[in-house]
């Protein structure tokens, strides 16, 4: 299950009168070896560390997805 750790929105105006969007992060956790996905890092960290399983932190993998909302009137370019 992916868990949603920040909400795409606007965090203000620049000073030439740009937009500041802050995207929106995904994070996905899960182990590996098992497949199980993860609800926290504290739910996979308490996996880890419980005796009565064979999870180890390099079954852990922690995926993060970034989604970057164009603006109102942007033109959708770099920048550059």
């Amino acid at each position: 299950m992916a868990i949603i750790e920040q909400e795409a929105q606007v965090a203000g105006t620049r000073e030439d009168g740009s937009t500041i969007l802050l995207p929106e992060v995904e994070v996905k956790i899960e182990n590996i070896a098992t497949g199980q996905e993860y609800n926290s890092d504290v739910e996979a960290a308490e996996d880890v560390a419980n005796p009565a399983t064979l999870t180890s932190q390099s079954d852990i993998k922690r995926s993060i997805t970034m989604r970057v909302l164009k603006g109102v009137g942007a033109v959708g370019d770099a920048g550059v």
